[in-house]
């Protein structure tokens, strides 16, 4: 077994990583190009490294962490994930974006009471930096207010 595959093996038996991040580890390690893309084809065919896995994985990561769709889809895109995969993974969870945006909201204020305008801006700023998009963001306040009006 040459070393490159091998390195790449004991990588990825860790925990799943994108083609263009084992490509940058493995150049790391100073092996030549040629290695490396063989390398990466031979794991790729063998099912070892998946894109797919990785943008899954990464994805739900991003959720446990509190983070939105616009934050996930930067960091796949940095990771020279591909665009159409990056969407196909993000629309499994449309659905929930809401329901992920409301438990960061209530994670970090816990508290209900009146909001003044600098209040509230600075909650709507909090989950648009968490990379909620700005529908979501009036849906959770909308959420909100109807909840604290009960």
């Amino acid at each position: 077994m040459n070393k490159p595959f091998s390195h790449a093996i004991r990588l990825l038996a860790k925990r799943e990583y994108g083609a263009h991040e084992l490509e940058f580890k493995l150049a790391q390690k100073g092996y030549d190009a040629a290695q490396i893309e063989a390398t990466l084809v031979k794991c790729q065919h063998l099912g070892l490294q998946s894109d797919e896995r990785y943008a899954a994985s990464v994805c739900r990561t991003r959720i446990a962490q509190g983070y939105g769709p616009l934050r996930i889809r930067q960091e796949l895109l940095s990771q020279q994930v591909n665009a159409d995969l990056i969407e196909e993974t993000l629309q499994q969870e449309d659905e929930n974006w809401l329901s992920y945006a409301l438990a960061v909201h209530q994670k970090k204020y816990k508290e209900k009471s009146e909001l003044s305008f600098a209040q509230l801006q600075k909650q709507k700023q909090f989950l648009f930096y968490r990379g909620f998009p700005s529908h979501i963001i009036a849906k959770v306040f909308n959420d909100e207010f109807a909840q604290h009006e009960q």
